[in-house]
């Protein structure tokens, strides 16, 4: 026998009573939380989370009987390139029987858990897309349910992620042949990970080379967002400019042609992501291009296989990326005079 104490397992009595409700009302907010108001199905989270409860642990999962539904959650529906990956996993899932469940976070780490802690009781696991949640809560939801993380790597948790670091280098390559010796880097949300990595890589290839990069942000990763850039941009130009995804820069030279300047005779730019507007955009953007449907087709097959138990807990995939030089950085790639 050993002699190791076994670790207490928080109750659904002690979740009740730190959270000031009945044993029942736990019971109701984590299996069906729609007959719960929002407010108290949001204390009594807080409650569970303090504690450390847990209504079911992942180990226990390939064991039970599956629902037949997962789900995905996004910061943005209305971004191509999450779209892209919904319907990737969505062909994914139909192929292996399952139905999908979308949610949207709207760029906010707590709208996010808040949809994971609504839908996680009637799924058999979710894929986080772009998650904006800190990494101990990531981990904490993947005590609950299997969960596979994209376009982001959390320790601990099955990931599919993209290898900026190819297409970022050769970004930096063109514009520094093109005899740019300053950068302005139109950034994203602090909250998103991407946004750090792609910065990081970005900023160190050109420190490197000996060329100043200025980093504008934070910003929201929308035309909206690249639009409101403009004004900052245009105190101190520096001629070429990188934003963190496609939707900023196609803003981004909206607002500048409202303001009378052109590219890419005025200036040259780069995105990220390579979506469809970019391909038809006047002129086309070049962009730092990934595969949106391969990252939501290895996602779904990770948790498909997960499901089945056979994915390894800390699996990480790398999806490689590679620029596409289009008229926005000139015909040629060569700086206009």
């Amino acid at each position: 026998m050993s002699s190791h104490p076994r670790p207490h397992r928080v109750t659904i009595r002690e979740v009740a009573e730190k959270a000031g409700v009945s044993p029942s009302t736990v019971s109701r907010a984590f299996a069906r939380p729609d007959r719960v108001s929002a407010a108290t199905t949001r204390r009594i989270f807080v409650a569970a989370d303090a504690l450390g409860y847990y209504t079911e642990l992942v180990d226990t999962v390939p064991s039970r009987t599956l629902r037949g539904m997962v789900a995905i959650i996004v910061p943005d529906i209305a971004n191509q390139f999450f779209s892209d990956i919904i319907r990737s996993v969505q062909h994914e899932c139909n192929e292996a029987g399952f139905a999908l469940i979308v949610a949207e976070s709207e760029e906010s780490a707590t709208r996010e858990r808040a949809a994971f802690n609504k839908i996680a009781a009637y799924v058999d696991g979710v894929i986080l897309t772009s998650s904006r949640m800190p990494e101990a809560m990531i981990r904490k939801c993947a005590q609950t349910r299997p969960i596979v993380v994209v376009n982001r790597t959390v320790r601990g948790v099955p990931s599919v992620a993209i290898n900026i670091t190819i297409g970022i280098r050769q970004a930096v390559d063109l514009l520094v042949s093109m005899g740019f010796e300053r950068v302005t880097y139109l950034d994203g949300p602090s909250s998103s990970w991407s946004v750090g990595v792609r910065w990081n890589h970005t900023s160190e290839e050109f420190r490197k080379r000996g060329v100043t990069v200025r980093r504008i942000w934070p910003g929201s990763p929308t035309f909206v967002g690249g639009y409101a850039m403009v004004g900052r941009y245009l105190k101190d130009p520096t001629g070429a400019v990188i934003a963190h995804n496609d939707l900023m820069a196609l803003g981004f030279m909206a607002a500048m042609r409202r303001h009378g300047r052109r590219c890419p005779e005025d200036y040259v730019i780069i995105g990220f992501d390579n979506d469809t507007m970019a391909q038809v955009s006047e002129p086309p953007l070049s962009s730092v291009g990934n595969s949106p449907p391969k990252l939501g087709k290895t996602a779904a097959t990770l948790l498909l296989e997960r499901l089945n138990g056979r994915t390894d807990l800390g699996q990480s995939i790398m999806v490689p990326s590679y620029l596409i030089v289009r008229e926005s950085v000139g015909k040629t790639g060569t700086r206009s005079s």
